[in-house]
């Protein structure tokens, strides 16, 4: 999905609602190992709310992650709008026959908050995480 949100910025394309949604990002290399301390530690079983030490807003990363990029930051539409550019990609499919790049689904759980408690992760998995805020992974976008 960041290559895709890259490419749909460097053509300008890239739009998000204004309405904040509260995201606990984690780097790929924190998520690999928060995996394979679950695989391999003994007694671990349960679910884990895993993320980093501070969410942040979706709008907000896709900003810090325009910055890197060297774009503009993305567009601030109404969600009635990305509801409606998701329908025209569902119906091009269901025309073309072919999958939709970008379905009301996907929409509606995007806008759904993920974040939470992580300190079970912390003290049971990984006490330590190699990026632990937005801005320390922002170099891992490039």
């Amino acid at each position: 999905m960041i290559e895709a949100g890259r490419w749909l910025a460097k053509k300008r394309l890239l739009a998000v609602w204004k309405e904040p949604t509260w995201y606990h990002m984690l780097s790929t290399v924190d998520f690999l190992h928060a995996t394979q301390a679950a695989l391999l530690k003994p007694g671990v079983e349960g679910i884990y709310h895993v993320g980093d030490e501070m969410p942040v807003t979706l709008q907000e990363f896709l900003d810090k992650a325009c910055e890197v990029w060297k774009v503009r930051r993305p567009w601030r539409v109404p969600v009635w709008s990305v509801y409606t550019v998701a329908q025209l990609c569902e119906l091009y499919a269901l025309v073309f026959r072919t999958q939709s790049p970008f379905t009301k689904d996907f929409i509606t759980i995007g806008r759904v908050p993920h974040f939470g408690d992580t300190s079970r992760m912390r003290r049971e998995l990984l006490p330590e995480l190699t990026y632990p805020t937005l801005e320390s992974g922002l170099q891992t976008l490039q």
